[in-house]
């Protein structure tokens, strides 16, 4: 079964953007090429942004699982990179990856080996504690407003769509469990936030 990996992709500086944001591009789209499981693909969405496109055509434009799109920029928390990235994958899973964060070598594996019958999965992640990304704590996360985020968020294939604004992801889950769309906490795959207030690697 097809996963498609979502990636929202604005590199120029605004309010609580990561520091060095092309190399952390770079390394995100990296660690999903890395991935131990086949049948994927990744979806990058630039949200007008031509930063993104001039790395994606320098690093990753010769790779057939990567698909590129650009729209015009959005508000700040626009749901719009993610809906067109969804609607033009080919995946009936549905996964995400900051650009600014890393999934680990068997993140998708562990996500397809658990999600079965469930419509929608979420999951903890590990937040990077130190540059040689040794160090890692592990987040509760929990279907609640200032709890899940996108990247702990794997979904089939759904009439659902992403909203504007902050805690875009938490009504996200809530629509679809709203909708009866059946969920459940999985074994934490391998996603690796990067990008919080304390730190920044």
């Amino acid at each position: 079964m097809k996963v498609s990996v979502i990636m929202a992709s604005y590199l120029k500086p605004y309010p609580g953007s990561t520091s060095n944001p092309e190399q952390k591009f770079i390394r995100a789209v990296k660690s999903f090429l890395t991935q131990t499981y086949v049948d994927k693909e990744l979806i990058i969405v630039s949200d007008g942004c031509d930063v993104t496109e001039r790395l994606y055509e320098f690093n990753f434009k010769k790779y057939n699982n990567i698909k590129f799109i650009k729209i015009q920029k959005g508000n700040l928390y626009s749901g719009d990179s993610r809906n067109k990235g969804i609607e033009i994958s080919d995946g009936n899973i549905i996964s995400y990856l900051d650009s600014d964060d890393v999934i680990g070598k068997k993140h998708l594996e562990i996500i397809m080996e658990q999600i079965d019958e469930y419509d929608l999965v979420y999951y903890d992640d590990y937040m990077v504690l130190d540059k040689s990304f040794k160090k890692l704590h592990k987040r509760n996360v929990e279907p609640r407003y200032g709890s899940i985020g996108t990247s702990s968020i794997t979904h089939k294939r759904n009439d659902i769509k992403w909203q504007d604004g902050y805690g875009h992801d938490y009504i996200f889950l809530s629509s679809m469990i709203i909708n009866g769309y059946k969920f459940k906490k999985i074994k934490p795959p391998q996603y690796l936030v990067c990008h919080y207030k304390d730190g920044d690697f």
